[in-house]
């Protein structure tokens, strides 16, 4: 069970947003690079559909990116999952998921995504060894990441995308 961040001053909310939160600063660009990368596949499989795909929220691009096959149903899941949590960060200051929202997600990220390099089961290893998230050192959050675009990469290349250059 995570402890409810109280933000009662400045200093709580520097400590809280900009001193150094793990969590908060791998899953933002995390995000991001996930949206980068499916908005290169969408472009990839029909240039006319990126006007579309710029306009659209992070959900509905996920969803348009799964309905035409670039991605598949347990990894559409994932990717909608880390999008709640990323809203919820990104709107909710004091929100800090629980070991067992993290436990879950890496878990449904297991089975959607290859896991190159072992992150996802690394973390699922270090999620078991922990009781709270701000005992979690950044890694965790960052191979989650790591393994999900390296699987959205190798989509781009195997669909005739350069290797190293969009």
């Amino acid at each position: 069970m995570s402890k409810k961040t109280q933000v009662g001053n400045f200093t709580d909310l520097y400590q809280h947003t900009i001193g150094g939160n793990e969590l908060l600063g791998a899953f933002l660009p995390g995000h991001l690079a996930i949206e980068f990368l499916l908005r290169k596949l969408l472009v990839q499989y029909d240039a006319k559909l990126e006007r579309l795909g710029d306009q659209l929220t992070h959900a509905r691009l996920v969803q348009l990116c799964s309905d035409i096959g670039i991605i598949n149903g347990p990894q559409r899941e994932v990717l909608l999952s880390i999008n709640t949590m990323r809203n919820k960060l990104a709107h909710q200051i004091t929100y800090t998921p629980t070991i067992d929202e993290l436990r879950e997600l890496w878990s449904h990220a297991a089975r959607a995504f290859s896991d190159l390099s072992d992150g996802i089961s690394k973390g699922i290893e270090s999620l078991a060894e922990e009781g709270i998230v701000a005992d979690l050192d950044e890694w965790v959050f960052v191979e989650l990441f790591v393994q999900i675009t390296y699987d959205l990469h190798d989509e781009y290349v195997e669909r005739g995308g350069d290797m190293e250059d969009f």
